[in-house]
C-alpha cells in the first residue's frame, strides 16, 4: 500500500513546493492535489466495524467482577479489635444501632428504627 506522498509524487511528478519559483501553488495544482487527495480517501472506504474491541472490554470487565466476588467469599469474617465478630445486618423490621467515638471521648450512639415514618402525623 502506498501512502499520500507517494500519490501525490505519481500524480505531479518530482515537482515540490521548493522547486516553484514562488512559495504558492497554483490554483490548478491546488485543485488537481486536492482531487488525489479526496480520492483516495474515498477509495480507502470506512474500515468495518470490529467486535473485537467491545468483546475484550467486555471480557475484561465479567472477569473483575468474578475475581472481586471470588475474593469477596474468600475474606474472613469480620473481627474488632477486641476480636468479637462483627454481627450479619439485621432483618427487616428489626432496629439497628449506629456508634460512633471521637478520639476525644465523645461517644454518639444512634438507633435506626426501620419501622419510623417521617410523614405521619403522631395523634
Amino acid at each position: 500500500m502506498t501512502d499520500w506522498r507517494t500519490r501525490l509524487r505519481e500524480a505531479f511528478g518530482n515537482t515540490t513546493v521548493e522547486d516553484a519559483d514562488d512559495d504558492k501553488l497554483s490554483r490548478e495544482a491546488a485543485l488537481a492535489m486536492r482531487r488525489v487527495v479526496l480520492a483516495a480517501v474515498t477509495a480507502d472506504g470506512e474500515a468495518p466495524f470490529s467486535w473485537r474491541s467491545p468483546l475484550a472490554v467486555g471480557a475484561a470487565l465479567a472477569l473483575m467482577v468474578a475475581s472481586g466476588m471470588v475474593a469477596g467469599l474468600r475474606l474472613p469474617v469480620p473481627v474488632d479489635e477486641a476480636g468479637v465478630t462483627i454481627p450479619r445486618a439485621p432483618d427487616a423490621g428489626e432496629r439497628r444501632q449506629v456508634q460512633f467515638a471521637t478520639p476525644g471521648g465523645t461517644r454518639i450512639v444512634w438507633t435506626i428504627d426501620p419501622e419510623f415514618r417521617l410523614n405521619e402525623v403522631i395523634p
